[in-house]
């Protein structure tokens, strides 16, 4: 065994397994179509509940994602965005239910299909806020977030929403210490990782189980089989440490066991999984959804009836080319998402599963020449059958430099929480009111814990 390799029990639990088949084809999914038709029916009745987070790397430019398209505030956004604003002919047109028009660009005709039958809503000017905060606030440094502008810790923040806390906890991660129980004595972790490490699955106790987008990872002591001679001594070495061992040695030896446990059932259910009968996009992230997608359509296998998944896509610094690879990043989300939510609806499980978009920041509506920096308020995304689309949810912010909602250079300042945010994400999945309080600690120094955007039925 060579001496670069780490026997930590976080390298245990994060590699323990042996290699899954890969991610199925199309081919395959037709095959397993009828299955998943079969299993429509009672999708449509169980209580099962999925949060799909897409982590938008770098700092997505939201307000290049939705675009006010009635004449004032269109000439308002083109003045503001300068050689980054879209031309009329570059807008896809959402349906209307006000005067106040929205569109988004060419780019992501999925996000206009989703949004136009009701599946997919937009939160505007959303982010990272201790308190209600104003541009007088703003100007004087009274109770604003600490680093703002800061990737890391702009992340971070967003994800753990404890952002006067010594120790942060992953708002996903709080959701799964609460809601753990609902799943039961199921051995597979409530939160499962696509992505990646990330703080917001952390909790307290909950720690989300890691995969890849070909499945669980390979271990490579167990890697040959069970009949291996070297499998065999390993298994006897972590019997005997379980058996015989001190405490904190029988407490790893079961650890490990657990995990090699569940990553051959792992292994076992992903051969009979699907990624329905649609064509998804070529991309990474498409390749992450379509293993949530996997792992939902075997869900009955582990007995889960809540699941928290997390996934990642990266590039969103736009600070330079912005247009062509703003576009290119918007264009793969939006078609991924849309295929992920369609073999949902096909799997019968449409209102049960709901993805949302977080990212560091949102990024200055002024240009710096050839793309945008770091700023504040952003737009996020909520897609499902639950989710009241066909909406703006939140207070769209003025878009004139220097006005009302700037704090500086185009950097506009957040009306809505993510406390907010997630709050109406997690009443949905199940939390109650006195977990709301546990799960975002600042939500009773907004004026709503909800939203409206999530259906409770």
């Amino acid at each position: 065994m060579s001496a670069s390799k780490d026997w930590s029990r976080r390298h245990f639990l994060q590699s323990a397994a042996a290699t899954a088949a890969g991610l199925a084809n199309r081919n395959a999914a037709l095959g397993l179509l009828a299955g998943a038709q079969a299993a429509a029916t009672q999708a449509a009745t169980e209580d099962y509940r999925a949060l799909v987070c897409i982590f938008l790397a770098g700092g997505n430019d939201g307000f290049n994602v939705l675009i006010p398209s009635d004449t004032t505030r269109y000439q308002t956004y083109k003045t503001a965005r300068g050689n980054l604003a879209f031309s009329t002919d570059q807008l896809l047109a959402l349906n209307a239910s006000t005067s106040k028009t929205y569109a988004v660009s060419t780019s992501a005709p999925g996000f206009q299909a989703l949004y136009n039958k009701g599946q997919l809503a937009f939160l505007a000017n959303v982010g990272t806020l201790l308190e209600p905060t104003s541009k007088k606030a703003y100007l004087a440094g009274t109770n604003l977030p600490p680093q703002l502008y800061s990737h890391s810790d702009q992340s971070d923040q967003g994800m753990a929403n404890e952002l006067d806390a010594l120790q942060k906890l992953g708002w996903g991660g709080r959701i799964a210490d609460l809601l753990s129980p609902l799943n039961g004595t199921s051995t597979l972790p409530l939160g499962v990782s696509i992505g990646g490490n990330n703080l917001f699955q952390i909790g307290s106790t909950a720690v989300p189980y890691y995969m890849g987008t070909s499945g669980v990872s390979n271990f490579y002591v167990t890697s040959n089989g069970n009949t291996d001679p070297r499998t065999r001594a390993f298994n006897k070495m972590l019997a005997a440490s379980v058996a015989n061992g001190g405490l904190l040695e029988q407490e790893f030896g079961q650890s490990v066991q657990k995990t090699l446990g569940l990553s051959q059932t792992l292994i076992a259910a992903l051969a009979k999984s699907s990624v329905g009968s649609g064509i998804w996009p070529g991309s990474y992230l498409a390749q992450q959804l379509q293993m949530v997608a996997r792992m939902i359509s075997v869900r009955n296998t582990f007995g889960v009836k809540r699941q928290v998944f997390y996934v990642v896509q990266g590039g969103y610094d736009t600070h330079d080319d912005q247009p062509n690879r703003h576009n290119a990043l918007i264009n793969d989300l939006s078609a991924a998402v849309a295929a992920f939510h369609s073999t949902m609806d096909e799997f019968g499980i449409g209102n049960g599963v709901t993805s949302f978009t977080l990212s560091d920041f949102g990024r200055t509506l002024t240009s710096n020449g050839d793309g945008s920096d770091h700023a504040w308020g952003n737009v996020q995304m909520v897609a499902g059958g639950s989710v009241l689309g066909g909406n703006v949810y939140g207070t769209f912010p003025n878009q004139t430099i220097d006005g009302p909602d700037d704090a500086s250079y185009g950097r506009l300042i957040p009306t809505t929480s993510i406390d907010q945010y997630g709050a109406t994400l997690a009443r949905w999945f199940g939390a109650n009111d006195t977990d709301l309080a546990t799960i975002f600690p600042h939500l009773s120094r907004f004026n709503s814990a909800d939203v409206g955007f999530m259906s409770l039925a």
